[in-house]
Order: structure tokens, then C-alpha cells, then sequence
């Protein structure tokens, strides 16, 4: 083999990353409407669906909204802004 190649380093340079918190907890969820998203992974739907009747069953004063995502890799910002404006919580179901 004549000629250069030229090698990479596979290890690269990790990116500085900052520590964020988690999203407030509210004190009860009584009273409150709860956004239950399936992201759109496989059996999420499912997840949510059931889950939904659970919180039916058990915590009937809770209002839950199943809203489904088109792709769980693509952003959906007007679902993001719907959620923020009329929620008081969301749950992410990610299936299996």
C-alpha cells in the first residue's frame, strides 16, 4: 500500500455538560390535571392507557390527559407549550 493515511483518535473530547435539576414536585396531585405522553416507543400507548385507568381507580379526583407523541426522536414544541400552559404535571411512557 503506497500513499498516507491518517488515523483518528476514537476517543474524542467529551463536551462540557452542566448539571441541571429536576422539574418541582407538587406538594399532592389532588385537583390537578396530569398530561400522560406516549413518546411514541413501542407498547408506550399501551402504558399510558393503562396507567390512565389506575390513576381512574385510585386517585379519581386527578384528571389525566393522554396526549401521543409523532416520533419520540423529533421535538414537539406546540405539544411542549399545550403541556406547559394546561398541565399541572406530565408523565413520559416509553414502553418497553
Amino acid at each position: 500500500m503506497a500513499g498516507k493515511i491518517t488515523v483518528h483518535n476514537p476517543e474524542g473530547n467529551a463536551p462540557v455538560v452542566g448539571a441541571k435539576s429536576l422539574a418541582p414536585r407538587p406538594a399532592s396531585l389532588s385537583g390537578k390535571r396530569v398530561f400522560l405522553v406516549d413518546v411514541g416507543f413501542e407498547n408506550s400507548g399501551d402504558f399510558m392507557t393503562q396507567l390512565r385507568a389506575s390513576y381512574a381507580q385510585s386517585l379519581p379526583d386527578v384528571e389525566t390527559v393522554v396526549v401521543h407523541m409523532e416520533t419520540p426522536f423529533s421535538p414537539a414544541p406546540d405539544l411542549y407549550s399545550r403541556i406547559q400552559s394546561e398541565g399541572d404535571a406530565a408523565i413520559l411512557g416509553v414502553g418497553l
